[in-house]
């Protein structure tokens, strides 16, 4: 088993974007995610076990990017999201004398598509219900790094699959400037196929198009990867800027 942490920096296309009556609207917001992030995996050598916080993330990152877009017409729409990693970690060992540490790589597609109702729409609150699907792509090699002169051992593991999802969204006014925004889903299919994700914002306006948010965003995904059974978190504060067109 192996547990490596590893964080990322991303770019979130995002925002909440207002209901018009038989008129789309969009929303997109670019942001900077700086988060931590940790991968728990089962193997037959044991546990390897790392966490690192989002302030080490420029040093294990490799490539990060992370995208969100979504249209309204009335009290329907749709969203799209986008997550992509690449990255390299060094790793305790698994408990077992013979290797020294591990070395992991983790590069992970994930796109999100939903499509939203609006259940509840008055003095500025918005109530969306949401159901859609999770897309992943992943693959997860490990180096065991021998203690002795025996070899090292290469885990290697790569997996595509897709669950179902369900979530809600909140967007509260707190006056004609600031606004507070919420979202959750949970999908899966089994115990072993999981993910969740949950992000909070708080957002300023500083007119009808434009405006900035500060958050926090935590997304899960457990799946078995070559036999081995894997979590992987991604959360950290995040900061952006949006634009309604």
């Amino acid at each position: 088993m192996f547990r490596t942490s590893i964080p990322v920096v991303a770019l979130v296309l995002a925002g909440p974007a207002v209901a018009q009556d038989s008129q789309w609207s969009f929303e997109a917001s670019l942001y900077g995610w700086l988060p931590g992030a940790s991968t728990t995996a089962d193997t037959r050598f044991g546990t390897v076990e790392s966490d690192t916080s989002g302030s080490d993330a420029l040093s294990n990152l490799d490539m990060a990017f992370m995208g969100t877009f979504q249209a309204r017409n009335g009290r329907w729409g749709v969203i799209g999201d986008l997550l992509y990693v690449d990255l390299g970690q060094s790793a305790d060992s698994p408990l077992n004398l013979r290797f020294r540490d591990a070395d992991v790589n983790l590069s992970m597609t994930a796109f999100s598509g939903y499509v939203t109702y609006r259940v509840h729409e008055e003095n500025g609150v918005g109530v969306d219900i949401a159901g859609g699907f999770r897309y992943f792509d992943a693959t997860l090699d490990t180096t065991l790094n021998s203690a002795d002169a025996r070899p090292d051992i290469h885990l290697d593991g790569s997996e595509s699959w897709a669950v179902p999802l369900i979530g809600a969204r909140a967007i509260v006014p707190f006056n004609d400037k600031w606004f507070g925004t919420g979202f959750a889903d949970f999908g899966g299919t089994g115990n072993n196929d999981q993910t969740w994700q949950a992000f909070a914002s708080v957002g300023y306006k500083f007119d009808e198009r434009w405006s900035t948010q500060l958050g926090y965003r935590f997304m899960s995904v457990e799946k078995e990867l070559d036999n081995a059974d894997t979590t992987i978190d991604l959360s950290g504060l995040l900061l952006g800027v949006s634009v309604t067109f």
